[in-house]
């Protein structure tokens, strides 16, 4: 009897291990998932010799920062923007829906600062416009030749006669992130306009958007040095086909030379980012098509090579293949290169009225 009852406790201890074991496996997965999602989820991936490329929706491991993997066209294509590289150790995107300037430095750190943008409804005014810009000069004290000799300080025009600054007093402060109140400038508290005048040297980019933008900006390496002179127009022609390639969705099959850009070559004016385009739903990929034949009994694959042999049809039939590269009929293929700086480089709407001064 004492035998019987060591055994039966004996059993229930192991259906009590056997339990507890796939329990704790199961917990010891959903720790590790928790753990790798939240150190791999980002939203850049590096390629190129250290270019970062704007893929929202990619992952990151941390033997893949040199590498393309792709996993599927959505992981890679879902909301890709074109980025353009600047070799400043920060940039400036101002949210005009928001009120908001978000300061993106190199290390990957980002200040927010509160606004104030132009209100088209008040008088001899007019509303804060879309695109890419560049500060193009700088000035800690500023008297403005169209509104009364209003003084401006730290002012960093960067569309024209537009640019941040803060003004005399603090009253306009009320109006800072809540809603636009300027004839047309970025209003910022003094503090803070003097902190991005210092950080924030000539050439530097300003993204300006609603929220929609086909266009974003990415840091160059830092050793990075082109072995190519790009004239202006090379320039712009190649800004341009980017753009387009991303629109029309042929990033990756499509040549892309990554570069520099030349604050310079961008006009006072702007450039167009796509605020009033679509990104498409996802991004061509080139697709391997395989051939198959029988070699001594053996099914071979063969990656590409058209068959020159009876057989070929009995292997290809109700196989579909894509034909988008050859048969694209959305493409702007066909435009100039002029026709191209026109469409996707030149930002009219970033051309401001001018208003002389009250007393001529």
């Amino acid at each position: 009897m004492e035998n019987t009852i060591l055994k039966t406790g004996s059993h229930r201890d192991k259906s009590q291990y056997l339990i507890f074991i796939p329990f704790v496996f199961v917990c010891f997965l959903l720790a590790s998932y928790v753990l790798l999602a939240g150190q791999n989820t980002f939203h850049t991936r590096i390629i190129n010799e250290g270019f970062t490329e704007y893929i929202p929706h990619a992952t990151k491991r941390s033997d893949a920062a040199k590498k393309i993997n792709i996993l599927s066209e959505n992981d890679v294509s879902v909301g890709l923007k074109d980025t353009v590289y600047t070799e400043k150790d920060s940039w400036l995107e101002l949210r005009i829906d928001q009120q908001m300037l978000y300061q993106h430095f190199r290390d990957g750190s980002v200040l927010k600062y509160a606004i104030s943008s132009g209100n088209k409804y008040l008088s001899r005014s007019v509303e804060s416009r879309p695109g890419l810009f560049a500060i193009f000069h700088k000035t800690e004290k500023h008297e403005s030749s169209q509104y009364n000799g209003a003084e401006m300080y730290f002012f960093m025009p960067f569309n024209q006669g537009i640019g941040f600054h803060s003004l005399n007093g603090t009253g306009y402060y009320g109006n800072l992130g809540v809603r636009p109140s300027s004839h047309g400038c970025i209003r910022m508290r003094h503090d803070d306009v003097r902190k991005v005048f210092k950080d924030s040297p000539l050439g530097t980019l300003v993204l300006a958007h609603n929220g929609k933008t086909a266009r974003t900006v990415g840091f160059a390496p830092e050793e990075f040095t082109s072995s190519d002179s790009l004239s202006k127009d090379e320039e712009k022609l190649l800004i341009a086909e980017n753009l387009q390639n991303v629109l029309e969705g042929k990033y990756f099959i499509s040549d892309r030379k990554f570069f520099i850009v030349n604050p310079k070559t961008i006009p006072v004016s702007g450039i167009y980012i796509g605020y009033d385009a679509k990104l498409p739903d996802k991004q061509k990929t080139l697709k391997s098509v395989y051939y198959f034949k029988n070699q001594e009994d053996r099914l071979t694959i063969i990656s590409g090579e058209i068959l020159d042999s009876a057989k070929s049809a009995e292997y290809l039939a109700g196989m579909n293949f894509d034909d988008f590269v050859i048969n694209d009929r959305n493409s702007d293929q066909d435009l100039s290169s002029a026709e191209l700086i026109k469409k996707y480089f030149h930002n009219p709407i970033g051309i401001l009225p001018y208003f002389p001064p009250e007393n001529q």
